[in-house]
């Protein structure tokens, strides 16, 4: 009777584990539609603080929460819009919010959302007047996805003042600087470096910003030495020695940092091609 029992046992444990092996099989040559994402819709913001009991705080909390555990590696375009209309409603709602800015700066731009990240970062940089980094990430929008240093760099000294600590006063001022020489003629962002330095302490960041300023002065005048060039000789110049045998100028300024001057591909005086990259 016992080894009946057990006999039936095993047999029905062979069955099953048959039955199962080969339901899996079936299964997994269905087509299964892939799971939705969490980003759906985006309520209008009057239902949203209608939902949170009428606090706008919970509202912007409630949304946020919705963009904090949204999978992004399974979103679409579309769902990119209404993550974009979420962060929106949060900073209209909260513009304080802390995790909002940061996910907005991180995350929209990259994926066609200039507009919306922009939205977020200036709503959290004129309310946080605490800190620097909405203001940050703010002007890198203009810098990198608008192709606009000068308003990057803007943006970056208004940043300055908000920095708690010396060494994210400087670095906020070398960058700001770095992108004036990309986004003004070289005689003007001359100017704006010479007036950074004046107003920064005494000591080696002041020192610094003087030579920045020093060899932006020394590639204007490279640059006023070839357009006399081209109109006495009636040509450009193939070579910046060309304007010291040319009688234009005496000697080639040296770059006080070491690195030097070159000319662009249409014969123009530039920061050589290292001291660019390193911007």
């Amino acid at each position: 009777m016992q080894r009946s029992l057990t006999a039936l046992l095993c047999l029905a444990a062979i069955v099953s584990t048959f039955t199962y092996g080969l339901a899996q099989q079936r299964l997994s040559a269905l087509s299964r539609p892939a799971s939705a994402p969490e980003l759906l819709i985006s309520l209008p913001r009057f239902a949203q603080v209608l939902l949170a009991g009428g606090d706008r705080y919970l509202a912007a909390n409630l949304a946020g929460f919705r963009v904090l555990v949204a999978d992004t590696s399974r979103m679409s375009a579309a769902d990119y819009a209404v993550q974009a209309k979420l962060q929106r409603d949060i900073a209209w709602f909260n513009p304080l919010h802390e995790d909002n800015y940061y996910i907005a700066a991180a995350i929209l731009p990259w994926n066609g959302q200039v507009d919306a990240a922009q939205y977020v970062l200036r709503k959290a940089s004129d309310a946080r007047t605490f800190d620097w980094y909405p203001l940050f990430h703010y002007g890198f929008l203009f810098y990198h996805f608008h192709k606009d240093p000068a308003a990057g760099a803007k943006w970056l000294l208004e940043a300055v003042p908000r920095a708690r600590n010396q060494q994210d006063e400087w670095a906020l001022q070398n960058l700001a600087a770095m992108w004036i020489e990309k986004g003004y003629r070289t005689a003007n962002a001359a100017g704006m470096v010479e007036g950074m330095a004046a107003n920064s302490p005494k000591g080696a960041f002041r020192n610094y910003l003087q030579v920045r300023a020093q060899r932006l002065r020394d590639l204007a005048a490279l640059q006023d030495a070839v357009t006399l060039y081209r109109e006495r000789y009636g040509k450009g110049v193939e070579k910046l020695d060309d304007l010291v045998r040319g009688g234009v100028i005496a000697a080639l300024p040296e770059d006080p940092l070491g690195v030097g001057f070159a000319l662009d591909a249409s014969g123009w005086p530039i920061l050589s091609a290292a001291s660019e990259g390193s911007k």
